[in-house]
């Protein structure tokens, strides 16, 4: 598949700050209440595919809206392997670290067909966006795989989504040169170009927030996160396309609001 038409369609001059709704796509999320939490102002915002569920009705309805839209999108998602929590939707389900290093070599892999799905479905979702945007395509949510790995499915992404900023995610190892690096939690050794999400990691208050976005102030976007953006209420594992997501008007328009300087 070759993308033939402009997908970026502005650029980011200064430093933005997002919300890390990874359950945007579950079925339960409400996406009015998330569009009215921006009110009229940009929308900056990230969100996981495949493990919430694949039709992402609340992403299709966000990229509906005429305003302008700068996102973040993880493809696959590498904590469900290492946590041994994959469900049969996600690429990664059956795989351990090795087993799927070697699967993404083989373009025939059960592995590689569902990623390069994937892809076509985002590609497919963007050709229908409407207003401006600038996206963003991790291919790998906190990645275990190694360089060699990801760096082909980073080629994927960059054959089939052209016009968007490439994204490394690894869990531990250094970025890739030569692509934006997104780095989580306490990870804040970033240089530029480079993403940074709180996903993981729950700030205690204010000053401890500015404190990370002191460290983090080169990084194009900063992605503000917090459990219930995972769909996430209790010490009880439920599967992500199975959650509840209960989030409120005020805690959207909070996390969005949220002061890192």
């Amino acid at each position: 598949m070759k993308v033939l038409v402009v997908l970026l369609a502005i650029m980011i001059t200064a430093q933005a700050q997002g919300v890390s709704y990874i359950g945007l796509c579950n079925k339960t999320w409400d996406c009015d209440k998330t569009i009215a939490a921006w009110d009229n102002k940009p929308i900056v915002f990230g969100w996981l595919e495949q493990s919430f569920g694949n039709a992402c009705l609340c992403v299709e309805q966000v990229l509906q809206t005429e305003r302008d839209k700068t996102f973040r999108v993880h493809l696959i998602n590498s904590a469900c392997m290492r946590n041994n929590r994959c469900q049969r939707r996600d690429a990664l389900y059956g795989y351990n670290v090795a087993t799927a290093n070697r699967a993404v070599h083989k373009p025939k892999s059960r592995l590689r067909r569902k990623f390069q799905r994937t892809v076509t479905r985002v590609y497919n979702r963007l050709m229908r966006a409407k207003g401006s945007f600038t996206c963003y395509v991790s291919p790998c949510l906190e990645c275990d795989l190694n360089d060699n790995a990801r760096k082909v499915l980073l080629d994927i992404v960059s054959a089939d989504l052209p016009n968007c900023v490439l994204v490394d995610n690894p869990l531990r190892p250094s970025c890739l040169p030569g692509y934006t690096c997104e780095k989580h939690g306490s990870d804040t050794d970033l240089r530029k170009p480079c993403l940074y999400d709180l996903d993981g990691t729950t700030v205690e208050n204010d000053g401890e927030l500015k404190h990370i976005g002191r460290k983090v102030r080169r990084c194009d976007i900063k992605f503000y996160w917090e459990p219930w953006m995972n769909c996430n209420y209790g010490a009880r594992f439920i599967p992500p396309s199975f959650r509840q997501c209960k989030s409120s008007l005020r805690e959207m328009t909070n996390a969005g609001r949220k002061r890192w300087r």
